[in-house]
């Protein structure tokens, strides 16, 4: 019996020590806790007081992201969108255009003509400018917008337009079955263009040589305004193309 009574002792000693260092534990894990709990309320409380350095990339970043906004949206980038999404889905080329892609035409390369068009321009008139400056065959002849229709917000609204005015029969009605053909212009948005010329007033037509510009404004037809804009800046070229254009029609 005696025996038996210091193996029961030593069983309640070795499980007295075990408790113990289990408290011990616990104790240092509460107080760890603790400590880090306060570390991480003062380093939250000196993030809010620490004042932030100026990001001095914030308006490169935005005009980036506003140009890459544009760019997309820019009717040249939808159409050969389009283009591809319609490969992909029917496994076959792109349309071709009913019109012939734009020139060398002749104008040299100091030279550029800048249409100055807008939204509130009726769509079928914008539509017959830029139908007849790809009959003109002269790539340097550029249309200009200010701004999108509906801003960055109207996505929808603004690509309907492009697709509207972009159409190379102005009697097309778009259908699944069979989607309208578009024209190859490079209908731009540049406020800085509409800035730099003082255009107030659209429709207007801008010739610059690379030295002087002279400007015309006015809902006339395209080979009016390039006969008159010659005729001012003595420019024989422009008022061929005009004839160009006459003829063409």
């Amino acid at each position: 019996m005696l025996r038996i009574s210091w193996r029961i002792l030593a069983v309640v000693l070795i499980i007295a020590l075990f408790q113990g260092e289990w408290v011990v534990l616990a104790k240092e894990r509460k107080e760890t806790r603790e400590l880090v709990d306060k570390a991480v309320e003062q380093a939250r409380k000196t993030s809010a007081s620490m004042p932030l350095p100026e990001n001095v990339h914030k308006q490169k970043g935005q005009e980036e992201a506003r140009q890459a906004v544009e760019q997309f949206h820019a009717p040249d980038f939808q159409e050969k969108l389009r283009c591809q999404m319609d490969r992909i889905q029917h496994g076959g080329p792109p349309q071709e255009q009913a019109i012939a892609p734009q020139g060398k035409g002749a104008l040299n390369i100091q030279e550029s003509l800048y249409l100055f068009l807008s939204s509130s321009v009726p769509e079928s008139l914008v539509n017959r400018y830029l139908i007849d400056i790809g009959r003109t065959g002269e790539q340097r002849i550029v249309p200009a917008l200010f701004g999108l229709p509906q801003g960055l917000e109207g996505r929808r609204f603004n690509a309907d337009y492009f697709n509207r005015v972009m159409h190379t029969d102005p009697g097309c009605r778009d259908t699944p079955e069979s989607p309208c053909q578009r024209l190859e212009i490079p209908l731009r948005v540049n406020p800085e263009l509409f800035t730099r010329y003082n255009i107030i007033e659209v429709p207007a037509l801008v010739y610059d040589n690379g030295q002087n510009s002279w400007s015309i404004h006015g809902e006339a037809e395209l080979a009016y305004l390039l006969e008159k804009v010659g005729k001012a800046a003595n420019n024989s070229a422009l008022a061929g193309i005009g004839a160009k254009l006459r003829g063409n029609q």
